[in-house]
């Protein structure tokens, strides 16, 4: 985005400019939990529309919080991934799922077990322990892949 289309010099404007849609931090909770591909995306259980999802990976793109590298066999087949920048979107997510546990339950149930994790534990302590192992899995994917 250019600084033309944020509505103001306020942070929390500007970052929900790029990020406060209804999708975005979905996409990268999808990313997070291994999902890599338009479709496996596309059968997340919100049901976002297949122009939304395109629409909203390449903004995601365009602003750096994603990137992805064409499978070495098909070189329609994109694998997204999370960049340094969007990994960092992870503690947000983190405590938005902290505080719909708590004052939402009945709402957080899908992951009860990680959110009582959670509760007990700091955002920064689940960041570096989930991020890392997202980037391992991520690189040993890319090899995989890219031989």
């Amino acid at each position: 985005m250019s600084n033309s289309t944020f509505r103001s010099h306020c942070g929390l404007a500007t970052g929900l400019d790029i990020i406060g849609d209804k999708w975005s931090l979905l996409i990268v909770r999808d990313l997070m939990g291994g999902k890599k591909t338009f479709t496996e995306m596309r059968l997340s259980k919100e049901g976002v529309a297949t122009n939304i999802l395109a629409d909203r990976l390449k903004s995601l793109s365009i602003n750096n919080i994603i990137s992805f590298y064409h499978a070495a066999d098909n070189r329609k087949t994109k694998y997204y991934f999370l960049t340094e920048k969007g990994l960092e979107l992870y503690t947000i997510q983190l405590e938005v799922m902290r505080w719909t546990y708590k004052y939402y339950p009945e709402q957080a149930t899908d992951h009860t077990d990680f959110l009582e994790q959670l509760s007990q534990n700091t955002t920064q302590k689940v960041f570096k322990k989930d991020t890392k192992n997202y980037t391992e899995e991520k690189e040993s994917h890319y090899k995989k892949m890219n031989p």
